[in-house]
């Protein structure tokens, strides 16, 4: 897919009006939902709609208590964590018309996981609970095996990001806190492989995000110094930071898609890969963001919903719309 819309770029502006005119910068379009989670409820959205204008849900399920949701295209489930549990939905039955909800596996959790995350991994699904103090693994394909991850040593509550790092067969725990970033067994705070590099320069703020770059084998985190956000990629035995974002460092989160691209949010937003035209919309605050295997950035800000084309050497804006409420995260869903 991505091939083929570079190819419209580089045929020259005639080709790509004419495309655009068919069927917009994906040729052919890529049927997929944009799953948006927040406010106690997850809303479907054709992801065509939204790069038209249109701005009706397919469905919408009720999920109160709902604390955020990921999507794993390999298990092809969603999962969403709620502050007792967490659910996983299988999303065989999705079609661009239709999200039977079904129903769920679902696990307990043993600890209060209000204002939790959760992040994927190859094999494993981690829950992290900093309010208190605990993060939890469960497999991906049933949500079976609920095992604690051992935090000693990492700083409580929201000094710590967490997320798994798969390396080989292993999902291993991969953490950043204002000082250090590093790896290590989810179990075992001593096993091997691990490593930990300071940060450089040290931060005094966040950390705000933690995600694997599971293509290129690397750790990528955003927190701030007193100054500027800066994006912190521990890959093989280097860790490497600059600056990312705007002036004035405010809480920042990361979009990454294996195929899409990369990009960092908050104060404005910056595409940090496949290439980078630096920041973009340094005056805009959002809290919600993704980059979809079409090649599309969707951005929350408040109750709107922005959807950028990231093909193009810098990104372009392609619908600003009204969403009528204010979502915390988003899912893409391919569908058949």
């Amino acid at each position: 897919m991505r091939h083929r819309k570079r190819l419209t770029y580089a045929l020259g502006p005639l080709l790509t009006l004419f495309l655009a005119a068919c069927t917009g910068s994906q040729e052919p379009p890529l049927p997929a939902l944009v799953a948006a989670g927040g406010q106690d409820q997850v809303r479907f959205y054709r992801a065509q709609d939204l790069q038209g204008g249109g701005v009706n849900p397919v469905a919408t399920w009720s999920t109160p208590g709902l604390q955020d949701l990921a999507y794993s295209n390999a298990f092809q489930k969603l999962y969403l964590l709620f502050p007792d549990r967490v659910e996983a939905y299988d999303t065989t039955g999705f079609t661009a018309d239709a999200a039977p909800q079904g129903t769920p596996s679902l696990a307990s959790l043993p600890a209060d996981c209000t204002g939790g995350y959760l992040r994927l991994g190859q094999g494993r699904l981690l829950a992290h609970c900093p309010a208190a103090g605990r993060a939890f693994l469960l497999a991906l394909s049933d949500l079976s095996a609920l095992q604690e991850a051992d935090l000693t040593g990492l700083p409580p509550g929201n000094g710590v990001r967490l997320a798994l790092f798969p390396q080989g067969a292993q999902d291993l725990l991969g953490y950043l806190t204002q000082q250090a970033m590093g790896y290590r067994p989810a179990l075992n705070p001593t096993g091997t492989p691990s490593l930990e590099k300071p940060l450089d320069p040290l931060t005094s703020q966040g950390p705000f995000d933690l995600q694997a770059d599971r293509n290129q084998g690397r750790l990528l985190g955003l927190a701030a110094t007193a100054t500027e956000v800066r994006l912190y990629v521990l890959e093989g035995n280097a860790l490497t930071s600059r600056k990312v974002l705007g002036d004035f460092p405010q809480p920042s989160r990361l979009a990454l898609d294996p195929v899409g691209g990369g990009v960092a949010y908050g104060q404005g937003f910056q595409v940090l890969f496949p290439k980078d035209p630096g920041p973009q919309q340094p005056f805009k605050t959002y809290t919600a963001g993704l980059v979809g295997q079409d090649g599309y950035l969707y951005l929350v800000q408040g109750t709107g919903l922005e959807v950028y084309d990231l093909v193009p050497s810098a990104p372009v804006l392609v619908r600003s719309l009204s969403l009528g409420f204010s979502p915390q995260s988003l899912a893409f869903i391919p569908v058949e």
